[in-house]
């Protein structure tokens, strides 16, 4: 609230200085051309306000710009999400688009008085062009370049499309559609002006084709009244920054009410909860095996992942090390069945989660990704609770009692974005096990982090997430991969060797400790040394006599 009121401060000191400015720059301009001064066009304003005459331009002008911006607006941004988000869309509606965009708004004006004369319609539609397009442009863009993670991680929780438009989509272009709301209001206004300029003289009841104040501005100029043309420009300019700041206003209040809102409804579910007893919650604990055969990988013909199978037994880590470019991470999104159309990855080959053989992104596998921990505009609560086996009484019963496990109760109201590196990736695991995953795939999940922090998740995903599902670990940390995976494999070629670790009942630190973790780590970076894993194309030399004998372990 202090940062929003600080903001709209230094915008208003912005203005008032802005305003000193101009005043000057006036009076110099006026000394130097011969038009009125300052003092004469204020004059003038005031006398055309007493006859009433600019209270009621500016009642007109403003009906036509806010409705014009108002259906635009709506419009543009709609269109925006859509063609941003469906490749359908964007195929069928794209083009037309982009014409209908490069045509200039003051080309149109002859077309609409042919088309709708003077009636308000051709006014209000030329301004709702105008701002459908610049609003569709930045929603567009904006809604093609949220990241493709966002929409695996709500998949993968089993979110519905309204609730993926409404909670997830819409939020995260929410900058783009503020600066796109603001730039077409701007525009609108300008539209508004040249479209009133094709006014007439003569009144008609009911109808306000020689109001306005771009009528008015017309009207002056015929009468050489330079006093009320500089007047009404003046006004002009008044209601572009007062629709600025009250933009802006609006903006700052409805995120504060909306904020106040969700961490009242936040606090009383919480309470709520607390009061509730915690006995009989279903249990977190039921890996499943996951069982992949056959599987293989490409992007646009270019073989990343070759015929290869393995099966993780339930409850255990699998992790994976590797150079960057040897498959890691397409491999997770290949086991998930996230396929990317613009990437053109094509995969191959059956995944089967226990019975269920998966198609496409499923609640039965948890994601959590380096790059899209958390949702940042939403609480920590909103988040762990997104899930769609969560929502449930038991479910958000389930969902408190992670969040004090991982520390994060005291921080249920919070926002996403006001989270630390570690906090985030806390927050990423409560709400990936919080949906009851049968498996759960991570992507270097604590490889952003400062090594303090990386070494205390490590300890906590052990100590809180190992044994709860089957995991899939992907990371190029080989003593990150060698602390918590029960299996490590040096890559994801079908006759890539993997290294058992046996750790004989051993706590973390013990194994950290351990000779034998020194050998297993060591044997690892031998495998890797020795050219075991390969780029696609790339020859495979032969493993050494160390890598094969951790390969037998």
């Amino acid at each position: 609230m202090t940062s929003a009121r600080s903001e709209l401060f230094t915008q208003a000191a912005k203005l008032v200085i802005g305003v000193l400015v101009l005043a000057v720059l006036f009076e110099l301009v006026a000394s130097v051309t011969g038009l009125p001064g300052i003092g004469k066009v204020l004059v003038g304003v005031r006398s055309m306000w007493n006859t009433g005459t600019l209270p009621h331009d500016i009642e007109v002008s403003c009906a036509r710009w806010l409705l014009g911006w108002i259906i635009g607006s709506v419009a543009g941004i709609a269109l925006g999400l859509l063609t941003g988000r469906l490749e359908s869309a964007a195929f069928g509606l794209e083009g037309l688009l982009v014409l209908a965009r490069a045509v200039p708004f003051i080309a149109l004006v002859p077309l609409f008085l042919r088309i709708f004369g003077l009636s308000e319609i051709g006014k209000v539609g030329l301004v709702a062009w105008a701002s459908a397009s610049v609003c569709w442009t930045v929603v567009h863009q904006a809604a093609k370049s949220v990241p493709p993670s966002l929409l695996w991680r709500a998949k993968s929780l089993g979110v519905s499309r309204l609730r993926w438009v409404v909670r997830i989509l819409i939020p995260s272009c929410g900058e783009s559609v503020y600066a796109a709301l603001r730039t077409s209001l701007s525009l609108a206004l300008l539209v508004t002006a040249v479209a009133e300029m094709g006014g007439v003289y003569e009144r008609s009841s009911g109808l306000w084709w020689s109001e306005g104040l771009g009528y008015r501005l017309f009207r002056t100029l015929d009468a050489a009244r330079d006093d009320l043309l500089l007047g009404t420009i003046l006004v002009f300019a008044a209601l572009g920054i007062a629709s600025d700041i009250g933009l802006a206003t609006l903006r700052v209040s409805l995120r504060n009410a909306i904020h106040w809102l969700r961490r009242r409804h936040v606090r009383s579910a919480i309470a709520a909860l607390s009061r509730v007893s915690s006995s009989g919650e279903p249990s977190l604990e039921h890996p499943s095996p996951i069982r992949v055969r056959g599987l293989s990988a490409r992007y646009d013909g270019r073989e990343v992942i070759t015929n290869l199978s393995l099966q993780i037994p339930p409850g255990s880590t699998l992790g994976i090390v590797g150079p960057s470019g040897c498959g890691k991470t397409t491999l997770l999104r290949a086991i998930a069945r996230f396929k990317e159309k613009h990437e053109g990855l094509i995969t191959d080959g059956e995944v089967r989660i226990g019975d269920v053989v998966l198609h496409g992104p499923s609640t039965l596998v948890g994601v959590v990704m380096q790059e899209a921990p958390v949702f940042d505009r939403m609480t920590v609560w909103d988040n762990v609770t997104i899930g769609s086996n969560a929502r449930c009484p038991a479910g958000q019963r389930r969902c408190w009692s992670l969040l004090k496990e991982f520390g994060l109760g005291d921080m249920a109201d919070q926002f996403g974005r006001n989270l630390s590196g570690g906090q985030r990736q806390r927050l990423a695991l409560a709400t990936a096990l919080a949906n009851q995953p049968q498996v759960l795939l991570l992507d270097e999940p604590f490889g952003a982090l400062d090594a303090i922090t990386r070494r205390q998740l490590q300890r906590f995903f052990w100590q809180h997430v190992h044994g709860r599902v089957t995991a899939v670990f992907v990371t190029h940390d080989i003593e990150e991969a060698t602390l918590i995976s029960d299996k490590v494999m040096t890559g994801v070629l079908a006759t890539t060797p993997a290294v058992e670790i046996e750790r004989d009942g051993m706590t973390f630190v013990q194994w950290e400790r351990s000779d034998r973790f020194e050998r297993v780590r060591t044997a690892l970076v031998d495998t890797l040394e020795t050219g075991q894993v390969r780029q696609a194309g790339q020859e495979r030399r032969p493993c050494s006599p160390l890598c094969s004998r951790a390969a037998r372990k």
